[in-house]
């Protein structure tokens, strides 16, 4: 099996969410020599926006999401120590929650996953993060930036106490928020920096907050 035809079948366990069969293909990859870049930019990459084409069309569910969340976060936490050699920047730093009374994890997880594929330290708070937990937080690691992640309209008003919590405390984090909930009036009435209702959308835009090329 070439190179090629081995970056194909990892890709597609990727899509299939299987976990165990990703963690083995992506450790022959890198056995081979395959460049972890390679696998990134082939791979988890292309194999996300291939998951989220398939969840746009119905042809997947929150759970096929979900499994294939778990395989390219398997996949990222074999080939991350191989992608770290030779690089002594300081990565740009994201705090990633989802707010109190909101228990979804897909969306926040593709993006942690994509987010740390390029380089990004990611703290992941996990779901129904308090206003008080996120500010602790904020203090506790000094991110570059904060991402809120939310799918129920109910967690808008969450998003907003928890935003007018951490500028009142002097927290200078960008703040973009992600969910299918959002639209620009809803980021400008709770005072986020920026906002997305797409995954891959999201790490452009906290790229360009950054100015990271």
């Amino acid at each position: 099996m070439n190179d090629n035809d081995l970056l194909e079948k990892l890709r597609s366990t990727i899509i299939k969410g299987k976990s165990e069969d990703t963690i083995n293909l992506t450790k022959k990859a890198l056995k081979a020599k395959v460049d972890p870049k390679r696998i990134l930019n082939e791979v988890i990459i292309r194999g996300a926006e291939n998951v989220g084409l398939k969840y746009e069309k119905g042809e997947y569910f929150l759970g096929d999401m979900l499994l294939a969340a778990d395989a390219i976060n398997d996949c990222m936490n074999v080939i991350k120590p191989k992608l770290k050699e030779g690089t002594h920047e300081t990565p740009v730093k994201v705090l990633i929650g989802t707010p109190e009374g909101d228990l979804h994890d897909i969306g926040k997880s593709l993006v942690i996953a994509l987010l740390q594929g390029q380089g990004f330290e990611v703290i992941d708070l996990g779901v129904d993060v308090s206003p008080e937990r996120f500010l602790e937080a904020a203090k506790k690691e000094n991110a570059d930036i904060i991402g809120i992640s939310g799918l129920l309209t109910v967690t808008i008003s969450k998003m907003k106490e928890t935003i007018a919590l951490l500028k009142r405390e002097g927290i200078n984090a960008k703040i973009i928020l992600g969910g299918g909930i959002l639209s620009e009036e809803s980021c400008k009435q709770v005072g986020a920096d920026a906002w997305t209702k797409d995954g891959w959308e999201g790490v452009k835009l906290i790229k360009k907050l950054m100015e990271v090329s």
